[in-house]
């Protein structure tokens, strides 16, 4: 006969069932105890499942059930339910217990603690020990007295900042962000899931849920799913402090936008109807909103980003070139996804944001001279502005890199989406791990999970469980290991015996458009005007190249230009780091056509450059266009900002050269062919 399993053993039979297989690392994470006791847990574990015919078989360093469907069910029916408690290891008792703590506003009895996780005092106590030391890195304090009980003390912010991290060291950010969207809760998961739920309550969760959909329906660029939910977490928080009775103080200029804050202050009476200062607490959650990863957004494409980031970009990918001698200043897709992720990764870094990177250790390990090559470069070229790049960003800079060495390779016969919520850099890595391995494969999109459409495709790949209900779909690594491949080759083998490939998108004619777009870029061009111009200051000047934009025809509403301009110069710097150059641009609705100008300042002005550093600029280049301008001068107008980082030279023809000689080099510019 069999001897009964132990709870933890019960405990891992099920982690093996719902998760359909796991690794041996990720079950020591879980439980928090050796390598060794959970070998002698699994050698249990198969003596144990042989009487139902199911064995234990590890495939790609994952261990997996293997046996009948119903053969399993007996096997985990036998076993018996598992302990609520027992998840619950020593380490996360003590999460626990700082949880309570930083979201409690005053004392709380050792007793209630201890009634509450069923254990005894004594056992609390051992755990505040450690818990205080943990709280004092961070700037708060334990505080225990015999009679009174333990309170936290300290900056509240910092609770705040630092409830956020223990929550995100419990949960992984699939499983926040299945919490946050009500899916039900595993008997076998942490039960630090339930609790966050019940903290804050099913209903509102729900109601938050709603509330951010709908106030940041038009936040540009949208949040990506990780974002939004990371950003959901924080206003749980801060409505529970809130509730305590416990305010932020406001504070004076951060780096946010009245805007944001206002959002933020919508968010929070949303949620607490009637409730009255809360300045602080929007300004906090406009902070980590306006740190948050971000999607780019074609509206914003008049140029391809911000063009201060472009240039860091683009000298970290000249540095990578010489150090890892590759061609990769010559790969525009990496440029772009580079710039992309430093625009709010120098907001978090100058505002002291963290973000958490669930790959790091595996990019270490798989990418490690590269990893290392990101952060030499990283440090030579933002540290010169005094931003120290954490190792959570430098994992998703390599990520980057890894997208573009892995790029070689790609084809187009099967169509497949990418479903990825953990951000764009692991997204773009799946991708080109996909086109890599696959030929064949042609990757259309990547899509959210609460908002894919699985029509228009063969297959998904998703780096978390999902149901696609009309394609097949494989839940993978962003690394697309060794069982990854052996899945997706399954797939396309079985699409190659039942389905046709769906028609590939039509490739857009240019053959016959070529001398047509010449001929707008040379009318484009030829209107354009070098200035010199004395302006007091960053606003003068805008309003001056807008009433000049007004006489040129190129626009009807001063006042309008002006706005749309200022308001594109808030989101973030716009001065090529170290070159005293700038570039102003929008969309604006006022706007009759495309308009390019360049202006020579007659006294340099201060700007807003890296990291909110001020810089003095003496040549400005505004690019205006309309709301729905075409995507051929859109794509024109991108060309040109690329020029701006990659050809050298361009600045000092804009800075100093004749009308003509400057018409003539940025006609070239706008009419370079992508290789």
């Amino acid at each position: 006969m069999t001897r009964a399993l132990t709870s933890r053993q019960k405990y891992i039979l099920h982690m093996l069932a719902d998760h359909q297989g796991m690794s041996m690392e990720e079950i020591v994470r879980r439980l928090a105890v050796s390598r060794r006791t959970i070998q002698r847990d699994i050698h249990v574990l198969q003596t144990y499942l042989t009487q139902f015919d199911v064995l234990l078989n590890p495939i790609a360093g994952n261990i997996h059930l293997q046996g009948e469907h119903h053969d399993i069910a007996r096997a985990l029916a036998q076993a018996g339910n598992v302990p609520v408690r027992l998840a619950l290891t020593p380490k996360g008792r003590m999460f626990y217990v700082a949880l309570e703590l930083l979201l409690t506003q005053g004392p709380l009895k050792l007793n209630y603690l201890g009634k509450r996780l069923q254990v005894t005092s004594a056992s609390v106590s051992r755990d505040l020990d450690q818990i205080s030391d943990w709280l004092r890195s961070r700037g708060l304090k334990l505080i225990r007295r015999q009679g009174y009980g333990v309170e936290v003390t300290g900056d509240d912010t910092a609770r705040l900042e630092s409830v956020a991290e223990l929550v995100h060291e419990q949960l992984s950010m699939y499983e926040l962000m299945s919490v946050l969207r009500g899916q039900a809760v595993e008997q076998t998961e942490l039960p630090l899931r339930s609790w966050l739920a019940n903290w804050f309550g099913a209903e509102r969760v729900q109601k938050l849920r709603d509330v951010l959909t709908h106030q940041l329906a038009d936040f540009n660029p949208p949040l990506d799913e990780a974002a939004f939910y990371g950003f959901m977490l924080h206003v749980i928080m801060t409505c529970l402090r809130i509730e305590e009775h416990v305010h932020l103080e406001p504070v004076t200029a951060d780096g946010t936008t009245p805007t944001e804050v206002e959002l933020c202050a919508r968010i929070l009476q949303e949620m607490l109807p009637g409730i009255q200062h809360v300045e602080g607490e929007a300004q906090y959650l406009a902070k980590h909103l306006r740190g948050a990863k971000v999607q780019m957004t074609e509206e914003s494409r008049i140029l391809p980003l911000n063009i201060t980031t472009m240039d860091l970009a683009f000298q970290l990918t000249q540095r990578l070139s010489e150090m890892l001698q590759l061609p990769l200043s010559e790969d525009r897709d990496l440029l772009v996804s580079l710039a992309q992720h430093l625009e709010p990764a120098i907001y978090r870094m100058k505002a002291g944001l963290t973000i958490r990177n669930p790959l790091l250790e595996e990019v270490k390990r798989r990418y490690e001279p590269y990893f290392v090559a990101m952060r030499a470069v990283s440090r030579q070229v933002l540290g010169a502005y005094e931003l120290v790049v954490p190792d959570t960003e430098i994992a998703y800079l390599t990520m980057h890199l890894g997208a573009a060495l892995e790029r070689w390779k790609s084809g187009n016969v099967w169509r497949v989406k990418i479903v990825c919520p953990n951000g764009i850099s692991s997204a773009e890595l799946l991708a080109s791990r996909m086109r890599n391995q696959f030929p064949q494969v042609e990757v259309v999109s990547v899509d959210a999970v609460n908002t894919l459409d699985d029509s228009d495709c063969d297959f998904i790949v998703a780096t978390v469980p999902l149901t696609a209900p009309h394609v097949p779909s494989i839940t993978v690594s962003p690394f697309l290991n060794d069982e990854d491949v052996a899945g997706v080759q399954a797939i396309l083998q079985a699409l190659a015996q039942t389905h046709v490939p769906l028609a590939k998108q039509p490739v857009h004619a240019i053959g016959d458009t070529v001398e047509r777009e010449a001929d707008d870029a040379a009318t484009l061009t030829g209107r354009m005007a070098a200035v010199s111009v004395g302006a007091a200051s960053l606003a003068d000047l805008i309003e001056q190249a807008a009433q000049r934009a007004v006489e040129a025809g190129d626009a009807t509403d001063v006042a309008e230009v002006v706005e749309a301009v200022t308001a594109r110069e808030r989101l973030g710097s716009i001065v090529l780091p170290g070159k005293r150059f700038a570039v102003l641009h929008a969309r604006a609705a006022s706007c009759t056509r495309a308009h390019i100008a360049v202006y020579r300042l007659l006294r340099p002005i201060d700007m807003q450059g890296v990291g909110q550093a001020s810089e003095r600029v003496d040549t400005v280049l505004l690019l205006l266009a309309r709301r729905d301008e075409s995507a051929a001068v859109v794509e024109r107008l991108g060309k040109l900002s690329s020029a701006l980082i990659t050809q050298p030279d361009l600045l000092e023809i804009l800075r100093s050269a004749a009308i003509d000689d400057v018409r003539q080099a940025v006609l070239a510019a706008i009419n370079q062919t992508q290789e």
